[in-house]
């Protein structure tokens, strides 16, 4: 069940760098709960199953070319951490920004019950319990 898991977190990124809205959708549960950077900071944050196209869209307009590179994918009893880099640029600043990334994905019956999402690889590997 764990490598079946980490590929569900690798085809969730994959569907995401291609902004393919219906395939990130398929991987939620309905009642997915979603954290996202923006959220984390206090941002309004309206990404929920089914509103997956908006999101991209509204992201799309603030950055040129968003995409995650993961480094490596950790189990972690029932959760998968995806560790790697942001990169894009700002739509409006064409300033180029890299930053550490992690994902704690928390996956049942191969569908994605929550997405919690931190700025770096520490905070993500000790929300799944883990250590780097």
């Amino acid at each position: 069940m764990p490598q079946e898991n980490v590929e569900v977190a690798r085809a969730f990124f994959d569907a995401y760098n291609a902004r393919d809205s219906e395939a990130v959708d398929r991987l939620l549960h309905p009642e997915a709960e979603i954290t996202t950077l923006s959220a984390r900071r206090g941002l309004p944050d309206h990404w929920r199953h089914g509103t997956t196209q908006h999101y991209f869209e509204k992201l799309d307009e603030a950055w040129n070319d968003l995409r995650i590179e993961v480094d490596d994918y950790r189990e972690a009893g029932g959760r998968v951490v995806a560790l790697g880099v942001m990169r894009g640029a700002g739509m409006a600043s064409h300033v180029e920004v890299t930053s550490d990334f992690a994902t704690v994905f928390v996956i049942q019956d191969s569908q994605i019950l929550v997405v919690d999402t931190y700025d770096s690889w520490k905070a993500g590997l000790e929300a799944a319990g883990l250590r780097e």
